[in-house]
């Protein structure tokens, strides 16, 4: 199954301005390759790095992780239920609270490594038996409009924008 990714014209402002993180058009199999590139980019993660914070009041490496976690399940829960045709507002989240909130600190990055490709897989399952009208369902999260589309292709965007400062800023 292909999946295209949406034209900018179908997204939000704020998500356009991760379009440099997806230039592939096939969503579905960006969805998948990630799935592999993620668990050999936490795999190689030293152990020493994975409490580092690289400056005072910003995340744990490892909360970095929690967070990919947390932003995947809404994200995706978002588009289950807007293809589902749900029309009701979704709320958004504050990503600072849910990592505050959370007790990815405390645990092992493996541990969360482990999570995130659970998470994923089902994403994957998620994504693949949508059809086309699915979708391309609009609903309303975090006061946008956003299509089912663009759901995927901000969950892929997203991973890679933080496995990027990951690599920037933690690892080097």
């Amino acid at each position: 199954m292909f999946i295209h990714k949406p034209s900018p014209a179908e997204l939000s402002d704020y998500y356009k301005t991760y379009l440099k993180y997806v230039p592939e058009d096939d969503l579905l199999s960006a969805l998948k390759e990630q799935q592999s590139t993620m668990q050999s980019f936490f795999n190689d993660v030293s152990p020493v790095k994975e409490s580092f914070r690289y400056a005072d009041g910003k995340w744990m490496l490892k909360e970095v992780a929690g967070h990919l976690c947390d932003t995947e399940r809404i994200l995706s829960y978002r588009a289950l239920r807007i293809a589902r045709n749900d029309k009701l507002p979704l709320h958004g989240f504050d990503e600072n609270e849910y990592t505050l909130n959370a007790n990815y600190g405390t645990r092992s990055l493996k541990n969360i490594l482990e999570e995130i490709i659970a998470i994923r897989q089902v994403t994957i399952l998620l994504f693949q038996n949508m059809n086309e009208e699915m979708l391309d369902r609009n609903g309303t999260a975090n006061n946008s409009e956003v299509s089912v589309r663009g759901l995927l292709f901000f969950i892929v965007a997203h991973a890679r924008h933080h496995m990027g400062v990951i690599q920037e800023r933690y690892l080097k």
